[in-house]
């Protein structure tokens, strides 16, 4: 499969993960966290007893680990949010949650059903705040949605635009047919869950913005050179 496939792939499998980790976030628990190393990615790092995390390779800034730290600074860059635009320490807590599931280096060998639910999740988090932003400000890379009005005012359209639109903002191009064969699938199935009442809804809107933003940052193109 060539790379260009490939990548057509991924993204129709993290639409996958995207409703397995909204639904069942939880199952991803795993039971060693207690013990590990405390990330704080705006003010250093709490001494942990792992002894297998403690001697991770650190980055130079915030002592977080690198897959941690470059993966959400990715994800912030992508998105346009700077610290100030974003609850840090609901972040950080994600960070923790979900840190030793992310890809270790910058290598899409490593990419695999784990640290793609691990990637999506935190993707989510983040995704919230960009929304958090763009509903207090103007919008940008929400444009072709209305956070004031429910999905059926826009339509698919302001979807599968959000869609184009970030694939040219993170990935500096055009969608291919098959992305956009799996962007229209996409933007089918989730319209399909949506009764009449809720296409009337603001809140779905929000929740419409976090899918595609999820999605799209949970692709290794996204956060992989």
């Amino acid at each position: 499969m060539n790379a260009k496939k490939k990548i057509g792939a991924v993204i129709g499998v993290s639409f996958s993960f995207l409703f397995v980790t909204m639904s069942f976030q939880n199952c991803a628990q795993q039971t060693d966290f207690a013990s590990l190393e405390e990330v704080t990615l705006n003010g250093g790092s709490v001494d942990g007893s792992n002894s297998s995390v403690s001697n991770k390779t650190q980055s130079d800034i915030d002592g977080a680990p690198v897959d941690a730290k470059q993966t959400l600074e990715s994800m912030m860059s992508l998105l346009n949010l700077k610290s100030t635009d974003i609850n840090m320490g609901t972040v950080n807590a994600e960070i923790n949650y979900r840190r030793n599931l992310l890809v270790p280096q910058n290598d899409l060998t490593l990419v695999n059903s784990p640290s793609i639910i691990a990637t999506t999740s935190l993707a989510g988090v983040v995704c919230q705040q960009a929304v958090n932003k763009e509903k207090k400000g103007p919008r940008d890379i929400f444009k072709y949605l209305d956070f004031a009005k429910g999905p059926g005012t826009y339509g698919k359209m302001g979807a599968i635009n959000t869609y184009i639109l970030m694939i040219d903002r993170f990935w500096m191009r055009k969608p291919s047919s098959e992305e956009l064969a799996f962007i229209t699938q996409a933007v089918d199935e989730y319209y399909s869950t949506l009764d009449s009442a809720a296409l009337g809804k603001a809140t779905e809107s929000d929740k419409l913005a976090v899918f595609i933003c999820s999605g799209m940052l949970s692709v290794p193109e996204s956060y992989l050179l």
